[in-house]
């Protein structure tokens, strides 16, 4: 692609983002206080703000960033210096730095007391029309100025509003053709990862609690949010030890499901984990890399017999739990939370029933005497509106290990 050409769309949907313009109507649109910006070409003598604010623009559009090279979920990567913001590689690599307001965002990212940056920049690939936008951070940018590896944004974005840096995150009001999805990322090692999108007001927020409690013979692992954020336990029951307690979690969601991880730390003896549920509800434990399948489930729906559809701030969780001691709390084993507004593979942008579950727990923990059952309830804002209110009994004594358990409503 022609230099100027690839600069020119570059710049002109810069401009048309800038100014507030897209497909949503003015009612629609969150007005945005503008940024701090500054021109930088002028000539007189500049304030202190300003030339502060203007060495660390000098040091970006100058600076050394990782590229993707091609659109496979595992591209490879280069590394290239940029010259007044640009790099130009005829026919093979166009990059070029947003230099617009919104665009552009200074803050600290992981929380170690320094000003860093969260700048987006277009890259063209072969030449043509086609133009992908990435999301970068560099770290202390008064300092080292050191880039991460980028995460795509999308084809030709536009924004709703200015890219901030607010409580160790990056956040990005990207435009579509329907709604603005407020997206939030944070560092992750190397790299940025995408917080799951359970914000907004079209979006549902997962209330604090458990997530997801799974057990095998080896682990037991727990995810649950806090102040909305997630975090997870890690129990190890051969070594008898808590390998992590409240360690802060990475989610992110697709629609393959969504991922919860942390990237463990080996100065603090401290394993990756990761746990992935399907839209399907399956579920996939990893420790260190390593897939744990000591482990049974029990799987099956949960539906009921109203024909409503609840809010997508609903939520449904089920639990398998051991009911053999009628004078004392049932024991939860293994349980799972989902949100109606998750919308992991649904086509109308939201769960309805028959919803999928998989409860993993230890098989060592079962007892062939004792009984086992699946609880579910569903409830919004924490108000219970549906509970099974027959007992729909697993596993021991000739039951199953799949049952489809139906919720009813609750009187209020």
């Amino acid at each position: 692609m022609n230099k100027r050409v690839f600069l020119a769309l570059v710049g002109a949907s810069l401009v048309t983002v800038s100014v507030g313009s897209g497909v949503l109507t003015t009612e629609q649109a969150i007005a945005q206080t503008q940024p701090e910006w500054y021109n930088c070409l002028t000539r007189e003598v500049f304030t202190p703000e300003k030339q502060a604010w203007c060495d660390r623009w000098s040091t970006l559009q100058n600076g050394t960033y990782i590229v993707p090279l091609g659109f496979s979920p595992e591209p490879s990567f280069e590394t290239i210096t940029l010259e007044n913001g640009e790099y130009n590689r005829p026919g093979e690599l166009v990059v070029s730095l947003a230099g617009e307001p919104n665009w552009l965002a200074f803050g600290d990212i992981d929380g170690d007391g320094k000003d860093d940056a969260a700048v987006i920049f277009g890259v063209n690939q072969g030449g043509g029309t086609n133009l992908v936008t990435y999301l970068a951070a560099v770290m202390d940018i008064d300092g080292e100025a050191k880039a991460l590896r980028p995460v795509a944004l999308g084809d030709r974005i536009l924004l709703n509003g200015p890219t901030t840096i607010e409580n160790q995150r990056i956040n990005v009001a990207q435009l579509t053709q329907t709604e603005v999805i407020n997206r939030s990322f944070v560092v992750d090692g190397g790299s940025l990862s995408e917080l799951a999108q359970l914000p907004s007001p079209e979006r549902a927020e997962v209330p604090d609690g458990t997530v997801v409690f799974s057990q095998t013979s080896t682990y037991a692992v727990r995810v649950f949010t806090r102040d909305g954020q997630p975090y997870i336990n890690l129990f190890n029951r051969t070594s008898g030890q808590q390998e992590l307690n409240g360690v802060r979690a990475i989610a992110v969601s697709s629609v393959e499901g969504i991922v919860f991880m942390t990237s463990g730390s080996t100065t603090q003896n401290q394993p990756a984990v990761r746990v992935s549920i399907a839209p399907d509800g399956s579920q996939t434990f990893e420790v260190n890399d390593t897939v744990q399948t000591n482990s049974a489930s029990v799987t099956g729906t949960v539906t009921y017999l109203p024909r409503i559809a609840m809010p997508p701030n609903a939520v449904l969780d089920v639990s398998l739990i051991d009911v053999s001691r009628a004078d004392a709390p049932a024991i939860t084993l293994a349980s799972q939370a989902t949100v109606f507004g998750d919308a992991q593979g649904a086509a109308t942008g939201q769960r309805q029933v028959p919803i999928p579950f998989e409860l993993v727990y230890d098989p060592n923990q079962i007892d062939p005497r004792f009984s086992y059952a699946v609880q579910a309830r569903i409830s919004v804002d924490g108000e219970l509106r549906f509970i099974n209110t027959s007992q729909f009994a697993v596993i021991t004594q000739g039951r199953p290990t799949s049952v489809e358990v139906r919720v009813d409503p609750v009187s209020r």
